[in-house]
């Protein structure tokens, strides 16, 4: 049996139930949602070079195979020893098949080693196989930064990826983030090894000594400007556009002194968005204007893949 206090209680609780659903409904209709990611169906450019260099690899290895072919064709054919084909030495077999080819490869990597070819190809195969890998680690870099933009950001701003600037054959811009507190141009940079950058100078450690590196800075910088020129040139009066370089590579080290660009590390890349500076504050009808632009050039890039 209950009493009337019972009944108050519960009466209490149902109350607080509704209340509380109420509040959710609320909070769900004015969220903003999450992160808007903008792609283009278009390739990236990491994408783009690895194919590139995948088809160079598999020409230079066909050239190679096509070159071995041909010898045992004309040892074959008799071309290489008077007239004399392999049919006619004694009936030779299927046995003495494979050791003339395998004395035709032999031959062919002997005649590469004599004139040092071989260190030629090898150069040739690992700088490639280099670029491959740099170009891989460049993608997985900004699925990371990426997957912290999204749990830190919500639907206030926009991110646009690999944006191709029209005009420009440098590759693309990695991220491009455009929000109430302004616009930011990401350089993703997944480097292994030990980095220094003090200034605008960056460099790279070789055992004991730093030795001078590509700057990451000028790229970003680079960037940057153009994206502001790009949109200036559209009426979208923006004074400034930041350019950041991710350190997305959580297996490398990065040392930084003063950097004329800011350098912000995948594990610190939370902390800095959700700090991020106002000196460069849109109006939200600004906001609009920079998002219409880019998504403009997103789909004039798509357009000319049909």
């Amino acid at each position: 049996m209950y009493n009337s206090d019972d009944a108050q209680l519960r009466e209490a609780s149902r109350t607080m139930a509704h209340y509380l659903l109420s509040q959710q409904e609320r909070e769900a209709k004015n969220s903003p949602g999450p992160l808007h990611v903008i792609s283009s169906d278009r390739r990236s450019f990491a994408e783009r070079r690895q194919i590139q260099l995948t088809m160079l690899e598999g020409g230079i290895l066909g050239v190679i195979f096509s070159l071995t072919i041909l010898l045992i064709y004309l040892l074959f054919t008799g071309k290489l020893n008077g007239g004399i084909t392999i049919g006619d030495i004694n009936g030779v077999k299927s046995g003495i098949l494979g050791v003339v080819l395998g004395l035709v490869i032999l031959g062919l990597i002997g005649f590469l080693e004599l004139f040092g070819l071989n260190k030629f190809f090898n150069l040739i195969m690992n700088r490639i196989e280099y670029k491959l890998d740099l170009h891989r680690k460049g993608q997985l870099g900004e699925q990371r930064a990426l997957n912290v933009l999204q749990g830190v950001l919500d639907g206030n701003w926009w991110l646009f990826r690999n944006l191709e600037l029209p005009g420009r054959r440098l590759g693309d811009l990695d991220l491009v983030l455009v929000g109430p507190l302004g616009v930011w141009s990401f350089e993703v940079k997944a480097f292994s090894g030990e980095y220094r950058n003090v200034g605008d100078e960056w460099k790279k450690r070789y055992g004991e000594k730093w030795v001078a590196a590509e700057s990451p800075t000028t790229q970003s910088r680079r960037n940057a400007k153009a994206l502001q020129q790009l949109l200036q040139s559209r009426q979208i009066n923006i004074k400034w556009v930041e350019p950041v370089i991710i350190w997305a590579d959580p297996e490398s080290t990065i040392e930084f002194d003063n950097p004329s660009t800011y350098v912000w590390t995948l594990d610190r890349l939370s902390h800095h968005l959700q700090n991020l500076s106002d000196r460069n504050a849109l109006a939200k009808g600004q906001v609009q204007k920079i998002v219409k632009a880019l998504e403009k050039i997103h789909r004039d890039m798509d357009d000319q893949i049909d």
